[in-house]
């Protein structure tokens, strides 16, 4: 009888005494609403609705911690719509807390910050499908570029009434936008400036590893059969495994930071296990698609479309079509999406007149591909130096 993943996932947990498992602390369970709010900032809930159907939910904070308690307007401030990356949410820019994360050190200088949540995480819904209708998968970031940001600028500037926004992505929420200014230029009119971290769009250095876990193990082929619909794992199996796995003081001692730093590069010491454990905690579920295009990207050495499917034709998404000024920045460490497949991105943008800046993130060596979001002192590290960028690009494009 086969013996599913969680199952196996449940045994393991099981062998683990009581004594060594940790409590999650309990921004592991609430909702991005309910963490901003929390943290004595003003949060704002809206709607975007997709012309395929999608709901997707954006979360507003709207002005800073120290007015939040007097009476605030966002009329004529700068906007910000900050793009997550894969399994990831609007959450990811907030968990870290007022002294950290990207989201609150913008608000409280000033901006009207925005935050996305593509089709697929928790904060989205279908017109139509539930969740458990295989239909609701049926997408990768070519949707989430020809769709979801370009509802989610729209909600931003009818709400606003702004002219334009600044656009920041993260790895995949910069996918996101490079799909977005191919499919739909008309997008570039609405946009100053976009800031892109971590930016995956060539990804030949993951060929092999790739090829191996599709073609080799068939590894997505297998989850399939078995019935899932999509990349995730039960909440209640996974707070388990967290509890009795994911706790150590050095990440080399800990099996979840382990397979994690194997992927995205080693960086101990701004590993913290709290922070771990919550970003853990807060994975959000993927369509295997999503997954299945990235891999047919590795393989084919193309920022390509998904068409023909994974093992289709190979067409190019036009990059030529990006009229807006892109910064690049990139950690030094950084194994998933690595300095030499963004620099070949740099040229490309260079090439058509629209690289404004290629860098590394910060002066951390070992800054990788998490560090971006989730570095035990990425406030001071890389946020507070982004605002400063942030300004700067208002200031010569705004």
């Amino acid at each position: 009888m086969a013996v599913s993943i969680s199952r196996v996932f449940f045994i393991l947990c099981c062998f683990v005494t009581s004594e060594q498992q940790q409590i999650l602390r309990k921004e592991a369970y609430e909702t991005v609403p309910q963490l901003v709010s929390s943290a004595g900032y003003p949060i704002e809930k809206h709607r975007a609705t997709t012309s395929d159907g999608y709901i997707l939910q954006l979360h507003r904070i709207p002005a800073g911690k120290r007015i939040a308690r007097k009476a605030y307007s966002a009329k004529g401030k700068k906007a910000v719509l900050i793009g997550h990356g894969l399994l990831g949410s609007s959450g990811d820019f907030v968990i870290m807390g007022p002294e950290k994360s990207l989201a609150y050190m913008l608000a409280d200088a000033g901006y009207d910050v925005w935050l996305t949540n593509f089709r697929g995480n928790i904060y989205t819904a279908h017109k139509n499908y539930t969740r458990n209708d295989p239909k609701f998968w049926e997408y990768s970031f070519h949707e989430h570029g020809k769709y979801d940001l370009p509802a989610c600028i729209d909600k931003v500037l009818n709400v606003t009434g702004l002219p334009k926004i600044l656009y920041v992505g993260y790895s995949m929420g910069t996918t996101t936008f490079f799909v977005m200014a191919s499919e739909r230029p008309e997008y570039n009119d609405k946009i100053i400036s976009f800031l892109a971290l971590a930016p995956a769009v060539y990804l030949s250095h993951l060929k092999e590893t790739v090829e191996w876990l599709l073609k080799d193990l068939n590894i997505l082929d297998r989850l399939k059969n078995r019935g899932l619909l999509s990349i995730s794992i039960r909440r209640e199996i996974l707070d388990v495994f967290i509890r009795s796995m994911c706790y150590s003081k050095k990440s080399k001692d800990n099996v979840c930071m382990s397979i994690v730093y194997t992927f995205v590069g080693e960086d101990d010491e701004q590993y913290d296990q709290e922070v771990a454990a919550l970003m853990l905690a807060r994975i959000q579920p993927a369509s295997f698609r999503q997954l299945e295009h990235f891999a047919k990207i590795a393989m084919t050495d193309a920022f390509t479309s998904w068409e023909d499917g994974l093992w289709g034709d190979v067409k190019p998404y036009n990059l030529d079509n990006v009229r807006v000024p892109v910064t690049l920045l990139y950690g030094m460490n950084d194994q998933l999406t690595e300095k030499t497949q963004i620099q070949r991105l740099a040229g490309k943008l260079n090439a058509t007149g629209v690289l404004d800046e290629f860098r590394p993130a910060c002066s951390w060596r070992k800054f990788n591909h998490i560090d971006f979001t989730f570095a035990y002192d990425v406030g001071m590290l890389f946020n507070k130096p982004l605002i400063k960028t942030v300004g700067a690009l208002f200031d010569k494009y705004g």
